[in-house]
């Protein structure tokens, strides 16, 4: 083997390095980027199996039209307000009152506490809630009063 034949393996080895040392940052920055994702998937189906909710209480008042929902929140997960959805008859409300243990303000919805939600709606037959993880509960008979 001669000088020219082991300057080329030199040049091949070194040519090898660059490249690796041009690849490996972007390698390792996707990897990273996967390994994001996975952990938040990961906590989002935490989040799944720590929620549950349960509607205590379903009272329509004809005579005002005030349907006022009591939603204990059963789970360990804390859940948001303004993220859990209510849809009536199929048609998704928006603008209805809402009060976490009778406190207007609170945004948060902590385990043990009981979410109340309140709207005008003309007789309704079925009412569904959903969180902001996709844990629905769906009540098809409500106490109406006059």
């Amino acid at each position: 083997m001669g000088f020219s034949t082991s300057g080329a393996a030199a040049i091949l080895f070194i040519g090898l390095l660059i490249a690796v040392s041009i690849a490996y940052p972007a390698l390792e920055t996707a990897n990273d980027r996967r390994m994001t994702a996975i952990e938040d998937r990961d906590q989002r189906a935490l989040d799944v199996r720590n929620t549950d909710v349960a509607v205590t209480s379903a009272v329509y008042e004809a005579e005002g039209n005030e349907l006022t929902l009591e939603i204990r929140n059963t789970g360990s997960t804390t859940l948001s307000v303004t993220e859990t959805d209510l849809l009536v008859d199929g048609i998704y409300q928006s603008g209805y009152e809402t009060a976490v243990e009778a406190n207007t303000a609170r945004t948060l919805w902590q385990p043990g506490e009981t979410l109340t939600m309140s709207l005008t709606y003309d007789d309704p037959t079925r009412v569904k809630i959903v969180t902001e993880n996709g844990i629905a509960k769906t009540v098809t008979e409500l106490e109406v009063t006059n």
